[in-house]
């Protein structure tokens, strides 16, 4: 892989923010629906310990190499998922363990009986790290783009250059599950088929099993339903395609579509409506004028 986890291990650690002013949220609140979308990404961000139970559980825990990216991972991803909760409670809204075991409730049974389909699975299919490490790529790619795009969208100094810290983690991620993926599909044509059939039989936008459907649904269409967002998406299909064996696979762009008549149908056609900040209208306006 051209990722090594030695690599990994050098440039990881804890997300750095001593010097980020959160009190600045207080006195410049972002928009309702950024914060909605934080609260998504939060949750996403702190579920991945329940991710990497279920992981552990399949026989890749034979592989150090494996499970040292999976301790990294997760360690990583609980820090962005502090920081995003430290970003809700400056707007005075739930965060850490008051929304985790609310989400925990949510999807009680499910969380029970995960285990066991993923140990079931990753038994019967030999295929199966092929199948995950894409399948994480894939979510890593979409989630980089998300903070991508939302700090393209708030406009807000502070979330810009926390989002662009946790971007740099998340491309490291990416990179480590690309790269993989990319080594298990080029080396088993058995692999790339499995792999296609669980992406177009099983993918759905990350959180769609963990959280209220309407909430991934938010953020996929708030994120990525115009614009710039649909470009994004674009570009993460594009990754996908080149992935051995993947080459016909249009996956993440038909998915945020549907997530968009979701929530049209569900919250009318105002849902998505958002009236940029000030300096990025006149930056935009200064553009086309010039």
């Amino acid at each position: 892989m051209a990722t090594t986890i030695e690599k990994f291990q050098e440039q990881g650690g804890r997300l750095k923010t001593d010097d980020i002013d959160f009190e600045r949220f207080r006195t410049e609140p972002l928009d309702p629906k950024v914060l909605r979308c934080i609260a998504y990404m939060h949750d996403i961000e702190y579920h991945t310990v329940m991710y990497t139970r279920e992981l552990l559980l399949t026989p890749a825990w034979k592989d150090p190499q494996f499970t040292s990216f999976l301790t990294l991972w997760n360690y990583e991803e609980y820090w962005h998922g502090q920081a995003l909760g430290r970003i809700l409670a400056m707007h005075d809204m739930p965060a850490h363990d008051e929304r985790l075991k609310a989400m925990r409730v949510y999807k009680k049974r499910m969380l029970t009986v995960s285990p066991v389909i993923f140990w079931a699975i990753g038994h019967g299919v030999r295929q199966f790290p092929a199948v995950h490490m894409t399948w994480g790529a894939i979510n890593e790619w979409t989630a980089n783009a998300a903070y991508n795009r939302l700090a393209q969208i708030a406009d807000h100094p502070v979330l810009t250059e926390l989002l662009g810290r946790i971007m740099r983690q998340e491309g490291r991620h990416a990179a480590f599950y690309g790269n993989w993926a990319r080594d298990l599909l080029a080396d088993s044509t058995r692999a790339q088929k499995v792999t296609s059939w669980f992406l177009r039989h099983q993918w759905a936008p990350v959180g769609s099993d963990d959280v209220p459907e309407i909430e991934t649904a938010f953020a996929c269409a708030f994120l990525f339903g115009e614009g710039e967002g649909i470009e994004l998406i674009n570009r993460v299909d594009e990754r996908v395609k080149a992935l051995p064996g993947l080459s016909g696979l249009t996956l993440v762009g038909p998915a945020i579509r549907e997530q968009t008549k979701f929530v049209l149908a569900h919250e009318g056609p105002n849902a998505l409506a958002y009236e940029r900040p000030l300096a990025a209208a006149v930056a935009e306006d200064f553009h086309h004028t010039h």
